[in-house]
């Protein structure tokens, strides 16, 4: 039977309230009911966007903390939103021989930059309707009432919101109460790997009666995935206003996972690093934070501002007593002095590179 056929009446939920139940017990790192139930909807929303190209032809590369727990098994805790990047040249209709030009024109001076800008968020925000549309005629054939994708209307396009009539509600704050898919339209959508996707629950003995969803995704190459998130680290540490902390320190998290598991190096992905630099240089120009000093052997993976720093270890027990990781992770002072370990080694190395 379908896992999602449950939905449709009051008792096939309360069955599959006890399928989620008995799941919760047997899964390894006791991961709760409630997570179980939306990841299985992230996989299937996964599902609907690459292997029945709701995405249609443009370049999208899945990343995100969703996309290093579920296609690397990288990180130890559960990432719920559905983070997207769309091909910009696509999105703006370029084709390759025509890209590095419109690269050129739009990143000429601040006017033109902001043009660029505007127009994408004219386009992006055009092509997500169009695609919660495609969403919500899709979801018809479920049959299942409160299934619905919603495009935040002042997200300029970069938010899509997925509802469905949960049968396990979350006593824990921490988790959304749907899922949310991000979409980028500045940035890169490509280099791609396709990678498999399965949700927890099909590691469980005892649901292979079901039928469960899987995936294929396009999953950003890791060595770009690792110089975003370590420039990420680098512009909440360096911008002149504090970030909101809330579901920031996952952040810290994931990067010490994606170190310490050896992800990527960060030695010998130069060419993303300069890709991802000078992106969000000319891209992405944030208050009091310089990218260019991160080839200059100047990363900040912490910040300096103690205020700032307690904020982010703050929001990290919040998540640890929330139950969004699989298995105990270590407090954020023990992080902190490992990304600090990585920075030095990081920046000596740039130091004496001769990029």
């Amino acid at each position: 039977m379908n896992i999602f056929d449950y939905y449709r009446s009051a008792s096939q939920r309360r069955e599959l309230q006890e399928i989620l139940s008995y799941a919760a017990q047997q899964h390894p790192s006791g991961l709760g009911a409630s997570f179980l139930e939306k990841d299985l909807w992230v996989t299937e929303i996964l599902r609907l966007l690459f292997n029945e190209d709701l995405l249609g032809d443009l370049s999208v590369a899945f990343k995100g903390g969703t996309a290093l727990s579920k296609c690397w098994n990288v990180i130890e805790r559960f990432s719920e939103d559905i983070d997207l990047s769309v091909h910009w040249a696509d999105l703006a209709g370029h084709s390759e021989e025509e890209e590095q030009q419109a690269w050129e024109q739009s990143t000429l001076n601040n006017s033109q930059n902001r043009r660029f800008r505007e127009q994408q968020q004219e386009r992006l925000t055009e092509w997500t309707n169009a695609l919660a549309e495609r969403l919500n005629q899709r979801f018809q054939a479920y049959e299942i009432p409160g299934l619905e994708a919603k495009m935040e209307p002042d997200s300029g396009g970069e938010k899509v919101d997925i509802y469905f009539p949960r049968v396990k509600e979350d006593s824990m704050a921490y988790q959304r109460d749907h899922i949310l898919l991000e979409f980028g339209g500045r940035n890169r959508g490509k280099p791609t790997d396709l990678m498999p996707v399965v949700s927890y629950l099909s590691g469980i003995a005892g649901m292979d009666t079901l039928q469960l969803p899987t995936a294929t995704v396009n999953a950003y190459d890791t060595g770009y995935i690792l110089w975003e998130k370590l420039t990420a680290l680098h512009q909440f540490c360096t911008q002149t206003k504090a970030p909101n902390p809330a579901r920031l320190a996952r952040h810290w998290y994931d990067v010490d996972c994606l170190l310490r598991n050896h992800f990527a190096s960060p030695y010998d992905t130069q060419e993303a690093m300069r890709n991802v630099v000078e992106m969000k240089q000319r891209r992405w120009s944030v208050p009091g934070v310089d990218f260019t000093q991160v080839i200059a052997g100047n990363l900040q993976l912490l910040p300096d501002d103690a205020e700032r720093f307690a904020a982010i270890a703050g929001d990290h027990q919040t998540a640890v007593e929330g139950g969004m990781f699989f298995s105990e992770p270590d407090g954020f002072a023990d992080i902190a002095d490992r990304l600090h370990h990585a920075q030095d080694n990081i920046n000596r190395f740039m130091c004496g590179s001769s990029i």
